[in-house]
């Protein structure tokens, strides 16, 4: 039996519909699948595309998660609003990028890499940044973008390694005291050459920096910063007991009142041997007691000789030596790291070109364009054949019915 459409027509009369204007619906639908590809090779897709890189930062110590300074890193400050706006201004291809919206909308991310550990999970160093493409006016501006991007961690590491210092504030030490003057260049000491042994720790001490190697840059300061030289006037400190010149006059009187009290106390314990009944026992220990303030007597007249400008002078001059030596070592050291993360810090890119995502495959959409054309001509070719085949019919049945009236008018 044979198949009806609802409207009296066969699938035999639509296929013959079509069949009489084949070539015209053939190119019709050929025209309508251009036009649908295009429309998705530069708008649909455009606007639905996902741009990503995949690299690898490294850097000094980077393992830790820390930048040189100590700070925190966390790899989201890639997509920071402030990354973005200094990758925007490092091109100006990326002037017309919006990075208020971009941020609003969550239309750049990015991604780490974690491995599992014993200690649970940890970064690997692999992070993904993905943008969308309706930012962009080409694949090479998305990607020099995302460049741009990791680059401002490079920068960054590179900015936080310049600001560490060793050096002493010149105004700290100059107010410090003689001691607190020697524990600061101690202390200095200590970290300078912590410093380089961490550096050789990390990547031997043949590493050449500036054509010279670690391990003499560390012996340059285990000599220049003798540590002989401060014990030398750690020493002398303890013995003469200097003071700055302001307070030299205010120290001799202070020596010489302790000098009074203990002679008053030396007086009085000889009279207390004096009046003790031999019953009492031994007197060895009012004895040593005597000794010891009479050895501090001793001291300080030492002491109160050696407190005089020209002494002072000389050893304020001879521990400003020093720290100027100290402060060529700071300088050096500091020199060596900046150096160093100069030549670690960098961003690894796994592919030279970004990797497209979120697109319709162009091929699929030109089929599926032609058979959507297809089906939309032959809809509209077998409209218009429906409607002149119905016309037609009509106009034969009125002209069939005028006909038999005149027949029978006839008759």
């Amino acid at each position: 039996m044979e198949r009806k459409y609802q409207e009296g027509v066969t699938v035999g009369e639509l296929c013959r519909m079509i069949g009489r204007h084949l070539w015209a619906v053939i190119l019709a639908s050929v025209i309508f699948a251009a036009a649908f590809t295009l429309l998705f090779a530069f708008v649909i897709n455009p606007l639905g595309r996902e741009y990503s890189m995949q690299f690898y930062l490294t850097y000094p110590a980077s393992d830790t998660l820390k930048y040189p300074d100590g700070s925190a890193f966390s790899y989201r400050e890639f997509t920071s609003y402030e990354a973005l706006a200094a990758a925007k201004a490092s091109d100006e291809r990326f002037g017309s990028i919006d990075i208020d919206k971009m941020v609003k909308e969550d239309d750049v991310s990015v991604t780490a890499e974690f491995v599992t550990t014993a200690d649970g999970y940890t970064q690997t160093g692999n992070y993904t940044i993905a943008v969308q493409g309706k930012y962009f006016s080409s694949r090479e501006t998305a990607q020099a973008f995302i460049r741009a991007l990791a680059q401002t961690a490079v920068d960054n590491v590179k900015e936080k390694a310049a600001s560490i210092g060793y050096s002493i504030d010149a105004d700290v030490f100059t107010e410090a005291s003689f001691e607190d003057r020697l524990s600061l260049l101690s202390e200095e000491r200590d970290s300078i050459l912590a410093a380089y042994d961490e550096w050789i720790a990390e990547y031997r001490a043949g590493y050449s920096v500036g054509g010279k190697t670690l391990s003499a840059y560390r012996a340059e300061a285990a000599v220049a910063c003798g540590e002989s030289v401060i014990e030398s006037l750690r020493n002398e400190l303890t013995t003469r007991g200097y003071v700055s010149l302001d307070e030299m006059e205010g120290r001799i009187a202070e020596l010489k009142r302790e000098q009074v009290l203990n002679e008053e106390k030396i007086e009085a314990l000889r009279e207390t041997i004096g009046s003790m009944s031999a019953t009492v026992g031994s007197d060895s220990a009012i004895a040593e007691m005597i000794a010891e303030l009479v050895v501090r007597n001793v001291q300080i007249e030492s002491e109160i000789a050696s407190l005089t400008e020209a002494n002072i002078t000389a050893f304020d001059a001879r521990v400003n030596a020093q720290y100027e030596r100290l402060q060529a070592c700071a300088e050096t050291v500091q020199a060596v790291s900046v150096a160093l993360y100069e030549q670690e810090t960098a961003v690894h890119f796994a592919t030279y070109r970004a990797v497209i995502s979120g697109d319709t495959n162009l091929a699929v959409a030109a089929v599926a364009g032609l058979i959507l054309g297809f089906i939309i001509v032959s809809i509209i070719v077998c409209s218009r054949e429906y409607k002149r085949s119905v016309r037609a019919a009509r106009e034969d049945a009125a002209s069939g019915k005028d006909a038999a009236n005149e027949k029978d008018t006839r008759a």
